[in-house]
């Protein structure tokens, strides 16, 4: 659930994006929008594929018959992965459209624009203003963002449980939230370089987005840790790696920080 305010806030800064555009191509010079809708069809496909695969990610070695900890039944796989991937496919149709008419008629140049905005960006978390507390906050949360994900990714149990805590289970599939937490951070970086964080109702659905997140994302863990009886018994995974447990909630916390200087 924590993910929901981020996913609401990245779709409503996209509708704002086409309500106030008057012609493809203002869309396509919006960076912001070109970049969330790529966000989105990498969040969908991620997202599919997960449900395609989930029951191979959270397979329970040694179990005879194989066991997992997620798996779907053919019905619900379909459902899912048609919702996922439909999603995926509007965001990268969109993103094809906002692209200017000589690099839409040839997407084999797609990857190569694609590849130099990653690198461009990966090269610009850094704040330009480190006296200002907002682009700083904004740049951690991007960094932040990033090693969450690739922690979650490639990591081995129980390193891979932060920051979603939920074990070989789910754990798995919440990078695919945090890459979008991460994108979005970045886009906020810029706007409040640019002066627009504040005025620009676009970035204040992505600003309220983020703080959902941090405020939903803290309050599970105040409920696992001082309201749920399992805990710590059940949460063995987090128990064994405390202090990236509590360097995940710290990090987090920064999104409740205001967005004024």
């Amino acid at each position: 659930m924590s993910a929901a305010g981020l996913i609401a806030g990245t779709f409503a800064s996209l509708a704002h994006s086409a309500s106030k555009a008057d012609s493809w191509e203002e869309l396509g010079q919006d960076t912001s929008f070109r970049r969330h809708t790529l966000a989105i069809a990498t969040t969908g496909l991620a997202s599919s594929l997960w449900v395609r695969y989930a029951e191979m990610i959270t397979r329970i070695p040694g179990t005879n018959p194989l066991a997992s900890h997620q798996s779907y039944n053919a019905i619900m796989q379909a459902r899912l992965i048609g919702c996922y991937g439909s999603a995926a496919a509007l965001g990268a149709a969109v993103w094809a459209r906002s692209l200017p008419e000589d690099v839409r008629r040839n997407p084999l140049s797609w990857p190569k624009r694609i590849s130099d905005g990653v690198s461009k960006s990966l090269v610009s978390i850094a704040p330009k203003n480190r006296e200002s507390p907002v682009q700083v906050k904004y740049s951690l949360l991007t960094t932040s963002f990033l090693i969450f994900t690739a922690m979650q990714t490639v990591c081995n149990m129980p390193v891979s449980v932060i920051p979603s805590w939920t074990s070989r289970r789910l754990s798995r599939a919440f990078p695919i939230y945090t890459f979008l937490g991460a994108v979005t951070a970045f886009d906020l970086k810029e706007a409040t370089e640019s002066g627009r964080l504040l005025v620009d109702e676009k970035f204040r659905y992505l600003s309220n987005g983020v703080k959902s997140f941090g405020g939903l994302y803290l309050g599970a863990r105040a409920g696992a840790v001082f309201l749920d009886p399992a805990f710590p018994e059940h949460f063995g995974m987090v128990t064994q790696v405390p202090g990236l447990a509590v360097a995940a909630i710290v990090m987090v916390g920064l999104t409740l920080r205001s967005d004024k200087e």
